[in-house]
């Protein structure tokens, strides 16, 4: 099975007398986009419950007044040690809501962001996770950019050649199709990326979703070597799977990524993004070692 059933129709009922309180968390490093993603929350058809900032090198009384301004409940926290993953594990830490929702700095989640995503965990009560795309934004000429998973040669090349060349890890044949660890531990997006829903590992981070209660004893990882880890959110996708619970992927949801060179969690150094790399398998491999 390689699709999630589907949800009803209008996806799960928010119930007015149990109201969902949704926590959302975003890390920054310098705060100099971060009044787009608190501004889209300020829109929101269903208003966080609190936003958990997690900061770095930025003004907090800016940072303050800026919530303030979008009449929002922030939680700010200031990061004085560790690395991207640390971050997020601060503000995981420190968020109470029923669900949390991740995303980044420079990101802009449409108006319905919040309210899609309870509907969807509502409607897949074993997903304790469920993640959605993003798709570039153009601030200066305010128009749309592909990503490298809109592009043909890519859809082609998933449907095509990747699953022949590159297939899952015996554990997880049934997220193939989507976002998926392949026998080597190196990640690969199947055929479904990014147009259709299907059950997958966590696809990105600037767009990702859980239910509180599946993830309490669930984190990112850390290490003195990982500054940007690449596939920590693959890595917390494993630790649900391990839990019994699922991890899908929905196209419906996505958010605006503003088109920047530098981000966060990117950096340009390859000898040491391999060495990161190498470092996740190895944390993959002891995860995997638990299904056995």
């Amino acid at each position: 099975m390689s699709q999630p059933p589907p949800p009803p129709k209008d996806g799960g009922e928010i119930s007015i007398y149990q109201p969902m309180k949704a926590s959302v968390i975003i890390p920054s490093k310098g705060c100099t986009y971060i009044k787009h993603p608190l501004l889209a929350l300020r829109d929101q058809t269903l208003r966080p419950h609190e936003t958990v900032l997690v900061v770095k090198g930025c003004d907090i009384k800016e940072v303050e007044d800026l919530c303030r301004k979008a009449s929002l409940s922030c939680v700010v926290i200031e990061q004085r040690h560790g690395f991207f993953t640390h971050a997020l594990n601060l503000g995981k830490k420190n968020a109470t809501g029923d669900f949390l929702l991740f995303t980044d700095d420079d990101a802009i989640p449409p108006p319905k962001w919040i309210e899609k995503y309870i509907r969807l965990h509502l409607a897949y009560p074993r997903a304790a996770g469920i993640a959605s795309r993003d798709i570039y934004i153009d601030l200066r000429e305010m128009r749309l950019r592909p990503t490298p998973d809109d592009k043909p040669p890519t859809k082609l090349y998933r449907w095509a050649v990747r699953p022949w060349l590159e297939r899952p890890h015996p554990l997880l044949k049934k997220y193939r199709f989507g976002v998926y660890l392949t026998k080597n531990l190196d990640i690969a997006y199947g055929p479904f990326i990014p147009d259709r829903e299907c059950f997958s590992l966590l696809f990105r981070g600037v767009n990702m979703s859980f239910k509180a209660s599946g993830v309490h004893d669930v984190w990112f990882p850390e290490h003195p070597l990982l500054k940007r880890a690449p596939g920590n959110e693959q890595y917390f996708a494993l630790q649900i799977l391990l839990k019994g619970l699922e991890t899908i992927y929905v196209p419906s949801n996505p958010v605006l990524h503003i088109a920047r060179e530098e981000s966060l969690s990117r950096t340009r150094n390859n000898q040491e993004l391999r060495l990161e790399i190498e470092i996740m398998k190895s944390l993959y491999k002891q995860l995997l070692a638990q299904f056995t």
